[in-house]
């Protein structure tokens, strides 16, 4: 990777790596950011004080294949097939939510939906995809290094959070998918295994990259499966060199870890409503939600000091002296999310009726203090991230809308609807994107100009084919 590349040039570069001789089309969205503090932590205390700033990324990759006739058929496997028509089909997306804590120097990257069509060749793009989005958020983005004069590391970039679930459906961002005869859906257990090949090649390429003069800077990754124990968890994960499922995997979850200082600025034990993010369509989320919506006025009942008797005194007015019989109780709200340890939480989550039976997979991958070889350079001086085009999140909204009413249920369908969202993401923000460097906060001096969506910029920045 090259200092200057945009999120688009090594989502391309990573891609164009596949084997085979095959036609990519790569459309990479990156929303505005915007300050959502609510949105990740919304319990915690003065929550609406903090900062924090969201961000949605769609990465799409398109196919041309021949269309007329190949419902599940391999086109080169029939001889003398005749394949008159070659076009573009999306076969793998990726949706991320990126939340950025500008004071604790964190990102937290929520790897929202992974999804295929299973209508190209094989293999498919889907874990390349996945682990170019993940590489390069957390080395170009936010994994600058300072040096000093002697090109020593200093300091290193920020705290990447990524947090995952792994849950088997037939379909999440490609509707109607599932009816295509190639589509091959992975079971529960082979969906855990896939994850955890993918998170184990992100967290090898992280720490292969890490200056060793940053002795702080480390990889942590953790796994909970509710419902399952230790052992059984061990043995559904892929089993490693080194230990059971690898030395660097933890199962369990890092929330009480003291050591750790975690993105609202605290470190355990504290509230879940600190500790644990809130995401969409998560059953953590739900369980929080829950928690924080219980109401029990057996629980919520505090017995207040009983009141003193007032002595009537000459004068008519009364003085406290001794003890009014009885007491009197006084209704309180309690925050039941401050009131449940991280322990008992995921006690509750084993007992969950979507959770049960190891049918979902909680994954947690801390890179501390991560840092990339490519952001240091001598002198004290830091390396910016490159730029980057960003659009209204309004814009981002309509090309999801969009996609969320297509239909992939056979290749001509699937056709027709990738050129669909592939025309109107050429004509995003009515043909104007927003320019930026730097990260979203106040203090670094965030540099935004908007700029024409010229086919210059949209091949630079938004979507690009390769052969």
């Amino acid at each position: 990777m090259d200092i200057g590349a945009t999120l688009l040039d090594d989502v391309v570069s990573k891609i164009a790596q596949i084997p085979g001789s095959r036609t990519f089309t790569v459309s990479v969205i990156v929303s505005q950011p915007r300050k959502s503090p609510a949105s990740v932590f919304p319990y915690a205390p003065n929550v609406h004080e903090a900062e924090v700033y969201i961000q949605d990324i769609l990465a799409l990759v398109a196919e041309d294949i021949h269309v007329e006739g190949m419902n599940g058929v391999d086109q080169e496997s029939v001889p003398g097939l005749e394949m008159p028509t070659r076009e573009a089909v999306y076969v793998s997306a990726v949706e991320l939510v990126l939340y950025t804590l500008p004071k604790t120097s964190s990102a937290i990257v929520y790897v929202s939906k992974v999804d295929s069509t299973g209508q190209g060749k094989r293999p498919s793009p889907t874990k390349t995809l996945v682990l170019a989005l993940l590489e390069h958020i957390t080395k170009r983005w936010f994994g600058a290094n300072i040096t000093n004069d002697e090109g020593k590391a200093e300091r290193s970039g920020w705290n990447i959070w990524v947090h995952l679930f792994a849950r088997a459906q037939n379909q999440y961002l490609f509707p109607a998918s599932i009816e295509f005869p190639g589509k091959k859906v992975l079971s529960d257990v082979g969906l855990v295994k896939w994850w955890k090949g993918v998170l184990d090649q992100f967290t090898d390429t992280i720490s292969s990259q890490s200056p060793a003069s940053i002795p702080e800077n480390r990889t942590l990754s953790y796994v909970t499966v509710p419902g399952l124990t230790s052992l059984e968890v061990n043995q559904v994960l892929p089993k490693r060199s080194g230990g059971l499922i690898g030395p660097e995997w933890l199962i369990g979850n890092p929330y009480s870890n003291t050591s750790t200082l975690f993105p609202m600025d605290v470190r355990p034990p504290c509230s879940i409503s600190q500790l644990i993010p809130y995401f969409p369509d998560d059953p953590k989320a739900r369980l929080i939600d829950e928690i924080a919506n219980t109401t029990s006025k057996a629980s919520a009942t505090i017995v207040s000091e009983p009141r003193r008797k007032r002595r009537k005194l000459d004068s008519g007015e009364k003085e406290m002296d001794g003890q009014e019989q009885g007491s009197e109780a006084e209704e309180t709200t309690l925050d039941f999310v401050q009131t449940v340890s991280a322990e008992e939480f995921w006690e509750r989550m084993d007992g969950r009726q979507e959770c049960r039976l190891g049918t979902v997979a909680f994954f947690v991958v801390c890179v501390d203090k991560s840092a990339s070889s490519l952001g240091v350079v001598a002198g004290g001086k830091e390396v910016k991230s490159a730029k980057r085009a960003e659009v209204a999140p309004g814009m981002m909204k309509k090309i999801s809308t969009m996609l969320d009413s297509a239909d992939f249920g056979t290749i001509e369908k699937a056709a027709r609807s990738t050129r669909v969202v592939q025309e109107a993401i050429k004509a995003l923000a009515g043909g104007s994107l927003d320019i930026t460097e730097g990260i979203a906060t106040k203090a670094d001096g965030r540099v935004s100009e908007v700029e024409n969506l010229s086919e210059e910029t949209l091949v630079k920045f938004i979507t690009r084919s390769i052969q």
